[in-house]
């Protein structure tokens, strides 16, 4: 009787995991345009592979492009194919890979822990802000991320195998550092490899590699060698010099490529990617560390430290330590007793959730961050949250806030998705434009963008399918304008005063599509 109940609870736990994933990850999928300036440029490489067949030469705008390596393209072209060239099929490889990470995080806390950790910590991680907002963007993160997991969770189970199949998951181990290579590069192998040496050290153990099937190593040279040495022969020197030189060593050990932040920059950044889970962390994490345990903290550890060594930081880097955090995690929910950290925990959780309903009520367009709110409606629910989490803290066990993170976020996701994406998809995203174009100027004719943030260029690239004319300043726009006919441009609403009253160029203005305008331009 029992193994039929066993059996029946585990199928109930797919269904619910699965819901849950469908919620976070796939609704709507396709619901908002490409946001910010690396969506609609990946989606775009992905496109011309497909389009042209050449699946080894990433390209954008038909130069070579080595920013990244080809998984993401790939699984993304194999979106278009079913989906048709979008947002969904584009997005598709990331939500997928969430998806898979969620059941082997299950899977990994059920056969190394219990049934009970192994759900607790796959609902930890699709319910982190970082891990579900990540797997709704065509990026390369979330590969990485997947690759790592399932390295992990099958190293893991390795570690915990006395018999003869242990081998399997070793061998499992090394093909998913593997994807990870193909997915991100070098890094894959990096991270991993100073986890597992930092393991060692601290159990004494320095020869316990031995016994990890070391042979494996050449799966990992199977799976991402072959698309490494075809792009190098194809290209010679060009991708060994972008993509290894400039993009991986300079990208760590300078700030050629922008983004520099302080050495604590991942502090902060983690507990928005943990959140609402991150006060959780104090108690989770003073806890005795049996050799799993220690494996999973360095696990989650590593990237941390690692990122914050490096000249360029953002937050996507370190999303690899949620899924070992959500493990560590998971045990502190299913306490029975409440400790004075989980009850200090709640108590700050509950704070931030008022701070955020205050921020985007209130403040959201001084931040960037506008929903065209009214205030007491995004407050409302906050001040509701917050006193569910109080009174948690004083009268339920632990498991009552995992129960409640859960279906918070999964309202808060659906909520987006269904009311809040329409109001948002103008601030970073130029898809509300396509439709817009279509009827002011053929698809062949210039465009101009002018002082363009990031986003915008990428995205009308990416929606018009052609490249756009730069002018950063009111000099270059009268150079590109002519007097015998009128140039189309856009711009942010910020600087149409200044193009109003330029002697250079005329305007007029057309249309105005969320924080950005249409005119038509020419000489005097």
């Amino acid at each position: 009787m029992r193994p039929n109940r066993d059996r029946h609870l585990d199928y109930l736990i797919v269904v619910v995991l699965a819901a849950l994933c469908y919620i976070l990850f796939l609704h709507q999928l396709g619901g908002i345009g490409f946001m910010g300036p690396d969506e609609p440029r990946y989606a775009d490489v992905a496109r011309e592979m497909y389009v042209s067949g050449d699946y080894v030469t990433p390209r954008l705008a038909g130069e070579n492009w080595f920013e990244k390596p080809a998984l993401m393209y790939w699984l993304a072209a194999l979106g278009y194919a079913i989906f048709g060239v979008g947002e969904t099929g584009a997005r598709l490889p990331s939500a997928l890979g969430a998806t898979l990470s969620v059941f082997l995080i299950y899977w990994c806390g059920r056969r190394v822990f219990d049934r009970g950790v192994g759900f607790t910590a796959a609902a930890i991680m699709a319910t982190s802000v970082g891990f579900f907002a990540l797997a709704r963007a065509a990026s390369m993160d979330m590969l990485l991320t997947t690759s790592l997991t399932a390295a992990l969770a099958f190293f893991l189970v390795a570690l915990n195998d006395g018999t003869e199949s242990r081998r399997w998951f070793f061998y499992a181990f090394y093909a998913a550092i593997g994807l990870g290579v193909l997915a991100k590069g070098p890094v894959a192998v990096i991270l991993p490899v100073l986890s597992l040496g930092l393991f060692t050290l601290w159990r004494g153990t320095r020869q316990d590699w031995k016994t990890w099937h070391p042979e494996g190593l050449a799966i990992t040279a199977l799976v991402a060698g072959p698309w490494y040495g075809i792009v190098t022969w194809v290209n010679g020197r060009e991708f060994f010099d972008v993509f290894f030189l400039n993009h991986n060593l300079q990208r760590f050990t300078s700030e050629v490529h922008g983004h520099p932040q302080p050495f604590y920059f991942y502090l902060p950044a983690l507990l928005l990617l943990f959140f609402p889970w991150s006060f959780v962390l104090i108690p989770a994490l003073r806890q005795r560390y049996k050799r799993s345990e220690q494996l999973t903290l360095l696990w989650a550890a590593v990237p941390i430290v690692f990122f914050s060594l490096a000249g360029s930081k953002l937050p996507a880097y370190i999303l690899p330590a949620v899924p070992p955090l959500a493990l560590l995690t998971a045990r502190e929910i299913l306490r029975r007793e409440v400790t004075a950290g989980f009850r200090i925990g709640v108590f700050l959780q509950a704070v931030l959730w008022v701070a955020i309903g205050v921020t985007l009520g209130f403040f959201g367009d001084s931040l960037n961050v506008d929903l065209q709110l009214d205030g007491t409606l995004a407050l409302a629910p906050a001040f509701a949250l917050a006193g569910i989490l109080v009174a948690i803290a004083f009268w339920f066990p632990p498991a009552a806030l995992g129960v409640v993170n859960v279906v918070s976020i999964s309202v808060l996701v659906l909520a987006i998705t269904m009311a809040v994406f329409p109001r948002i998809q103008s601030m970073e995203s130029m898809r509300p434009w396509e439709a817009e174009l279509s009827q002011l100027i053929d698809g062949d004719q210039e465009l101009i963008l002018y002082k363009p943030d990031p986003w915008m260029e990428y995205g009308i690239q990416y929606y018009r399918n052609a490249a756009s004319r730069v002018a950063m300043s009111q000099e270059e726009l009268a150079e590109i304008t002519d007097s015998d006919s009128r140039t189309l441009g856009i711009t942010a609403n910020r600087f149409l005063d200044e193009l109003g009253a330029s002697d250079t160029v005329l305007i007029e203005v057309i249309s105005t599509v969320g924080d950005q305008t249409a005119f038509w331009a020419w000489d005097p």
